[in-house]
This record gives structure tokens, sequence and C-alpha cells, in this order.
């Protein structure tokens, strides 16, 4: 056994599909989406609290779990093709990690990292380092497993996913089905529809400098993350001072975040925000796709208002519905095909057609509701489920990611921003009065309890 910096491997083995997969399947061709999204990483963490079932017998369940839907999701089990536009699906397998945390309780790594030293403590628990620079290339696993295992019990689940291949839904979509294979549950199990890479194929000659928007997306300099938790109580008061129709908790936090990166914006002499939201193309086209389709099926809906004079949240809320309500039908339809790349920019040109080019840009995706809370493999839903941002690049990306809290009431905020405006974000009254600022996602008491 090897041991870095109090990490014990206990073993690096692979895992391979149960079932070999067919020949007329040994090629997915990546959809112009796809390219589009690139090969960056989706890194994803679940904590589980100790269980009376040996750690040993639960690492057999889920490595034989993991086996069997890996033949229905089997594209992860590849490779990287060579000119980076494919996936040889040869079932070469997935790495996959077990680890012992030497002298760490699970509520040590349940963490905002806020320095370099919690950072280490996290970022060891996956199997490779993540940043915003880290791309997957030729020869490479689609996906990367780690399961780790703490002093008092507990298990974190790490893995490492391959966005050229997945969004968010399908990332939903897989860990509930692995999660269904170890239970032995196939009312929950998914069996993937693969239709994108037809519906939206692949463009050959996309130039990617063409297919983005004009406003600055990556950020050079120190950042920062921040967890701002909103319960149950703080989003009814969100949704009353909107006065806006029946609004949703993703809209007014969305919203609300928007406000807060109007104050940070302002502060830094940027006259004009505009926020960012992935909407899922599944339920926008007509007729609408199958929920199983996997793949990159989103857009970037685009909102625009002056940080100094368009700060209602009602009318933030109105915006960013606006926004959204133009990703409908028609939008998903010029997509589709073999002219659907030019359909792309003209809905690139039609979404930011009226955003100024030194617009302050912040991104916001929402997790909520994609049952990933729900991903019970025996022992139990996970206590909190985390993503491996860390403060301290010196690359990032001004962004939100929403995620439901872990009794489903509330919302989890992660927030990445530049130092300077992070140092105005959280000082904002209204931040500090409706959120919790880096809580321990669960108290220590209940988890040493648990475990």
């Amino acid at each position: 056994m090897k041991t870095i910096e109090g990490k014990q491997i206990i073993s690096n083995e692979k895992v391979y599909p149960s079932f070999p997969t067919p020949q007329n399947l040994q090629t997915y061709k990546f959809s112009m989406i796809d390219q589009i999204v690139g090969p960056s990483p989706i890194p994803l963490m679940l904590f589980f609290p100790g269980n009376p079932e040996s750690f040993e017998a639960r690492i057999r369940l889920l490595k034989d779990s993991l086996s069997l839907v890996l033949s229905r999701f089997f594209p992860l089990a590849g490779r990287m093709s060579e000119d980076g536009q494919s996936i040889d699906c040869n079932d070469q397998g997935v790495p996959f990690i077990v680890a012992k945390i030497e002298g760490k309780m699970i509520s040590d790594s349940m963490i905002t990292r806020n320095s370099p030293s919690e950072a280490s403590v996290v970022t060891r628990l996956y199997p490779c380092e993540i940043n915003l620079s880290t791309q997957f290339g030729p020869g490479d696993s689609m996906a990367m497993f780690q399961v780790n295992q703490f002093e008092c019990g507990g298990m974190a689940i790490a893995m490492v996913l391959c966005h050229e291949f997945m969004d968010g839904i399908t990332t939903g979509h897989f860990v509930r089905s692995w999660a269904a294979a170890a239970r032995v549950s196939s009312s929950e199990s998914v069996c993937p529809n693969y239709i994108a890479q037809s519906l939206f194929p692949q463009y050959e000659e996309m130039k990617l400098q063409k297919v983005r928007p004009s406003v600055s997306i990556v950020k050079d300099g120190k950042s920062v993350v921040r967890r701002f938790v909103f319960d149950s109580s703080a989003i009814n008061i969100l949704k009353e001072k909107s006065l806006v129709e029946r609004p949703t908790r993703v809209e007014v936090v969305s919203a609300f975040m928007w406000k807060c990166f109007m104050v940070a914006s302002l502060a830094n002499n940027k006259s004009v925000s505009v926020v960012t939201h992935a909407v899922d193309l599944r339920k926008r086209s007509r007729p609408q796709f199958a929920p199983d389709c996997l793949g990159n099926l989103f857009a970037m809906a685009a909102a625009a208002c002056t940080n100094q004079h368009e700060t209602e949240l009602g009318h933030l809320v109105r915006k960013i519905r606006s926004s959204v309500s133009m990703i409908d039908g028609d939008y998903v339809a010029r997509m589709l095909g073999d002219q659907g790349f030019l359909g792309y920019l003209k809905n690139l040109e039609n979404t930011w057609s009226e955003v100024p080019n030194d617009a302050d840009l912040l991104f916001i995706v929402s997790w909520c509701n994609l049952g990933i809370f729900k991903a019970d493999f025996g022992w139990g839903n996970p206590i909190w489920i985390d993503r491996c941002l860390t403060s301290g690049d010196l690359v990032y990306m001004n962004g939100v990611w929403l995620v439901e809290t872990g009794n489903g009431d509330g919302i989890e905020a992660w927030v990445t921003l530049g130092d300077k405006y992070m140092q105005e974000f959280e000082k904002i009254d209204e931040l500090q009065a409706l959120a919790s600022i880096d809580p321990q996602p669960i108290t220590c008491t209940l988890i040493n309890g648990l475990c």
C-alpha cells in the first residue's frame, strides 16, 4: 500500500463493463454541442456516514454495480480518440482507486476551501488534479473514481467525468443508475438514449473562436469560493420580495445572486453585468426530447442589466425568465441536422446582440432537482455533495453553482469570484441576513453519531 500526504492507497485497479459493447456502438461521435462544451472535467463527490456493513463489502458492491451500469453508459469505459472528436468505446474500463484517509474524520473534509491547506484536504479525495485548465485528451479515460474511507467509518465517493460526453442531467442519470444497480432496483435505472449525436451532428470545421461570445469569460488573478446557504424561510422571503407570480426557488436565488454581483461589479468600475443560465433543451424542443437522452443538451440564456439602475429583485427575476423563454422550440429546431451549426451561430447572435462587450459576466448553473441527493447505494442518501471548487485558482470564471441542501428544502450557492469582487459581495447586509456563509453542512455531533 502506498501513502501520499495522509492518503493511503489501498488499491488502484480498473472496473470493466459487465457486458461487451456491440461492435456497431464502438465509436461514439461527439455532437455539435459536445464539441462546443469541450473536454473539461465534471468533478463530483458524495459523502456518506458510517454503516454497519464493512467497508470491504461496500467496495465490492460499488465495483460490481459500477460494472453493470458501465454496460449501459458504455462511452464512459472508453477512451478519447486520437483526433478528439469521438470516444473509442472499447471497454478499456475506468480507473477505480480505494483510499484510506489517515487521521481525518468525514467532517474535516466537508468544508469550503478558503485556504491552500483546506484545499489540499479535499482535492486529495479526488482521483486526479482538477482546475479550470484541466482537459481530457487523446487516450484518456472518460471517467475516474476514488472511494475514500475516513477514521470515523464515513465514506466519500469521488468521480471525475468528461463534460464533453455529459451535462448535469446526464450526470444525474448516471449517478442514480449506479445507485439503483447497487440496490438491484430497476425502477430508478435509466436506459440511456444516444440520439443526440444524430440530432446535432458534429461540425467538422468548427472554429471555436467563432462560437464564443465576445464578453470576457476567463479571468486572471486570485479567486475566492464561498458557500451561501439559503434555507426554506430565506427562499420564501425572496419569493415575497420579488412580487412575481409563482417564482421558483432557482429563479429568486439566481436573481438575488445577480443583484449581489451587481454591487461587486459596480464597486470594480463595471457599469453593466450579464448573467447566463444553463437551460435544458430536452424540455424546450417540440416535441420534447426523451428525458433519458444523454450528452450535452443545454444552451446558455443571457440577460443584461445596468448595475446601478436595474437592481430590483423582481425586475431581475423577469429578466432571467425572459432570457430563458427565448430558448424555445424554434431555437432548438435551428440547431438540428447538418446545418445546425449555422443555426447555433444565429442563436448566439440573437442571445448576445444587446450585450456590451465590456459587460461583467456571471455564470449560473443549477443542479437542483437532478436527484443526486437521492443516490442511495444501500446505506442511505448522501449527507452532502461536493464539486471541488477551490479558492486561490489563478485562472477562474465568475460563477454560481446551485444545488439543493440535503433536506431538499433549501439551496446552497457555491460562488466563485475574484478576490476584490468577493470582498464587496460577502459584506452585503441583505446577503448576510438571508444566508449562512460557509456553514458546516451537518453538525459534527450528528456526523460522528452517524459514523
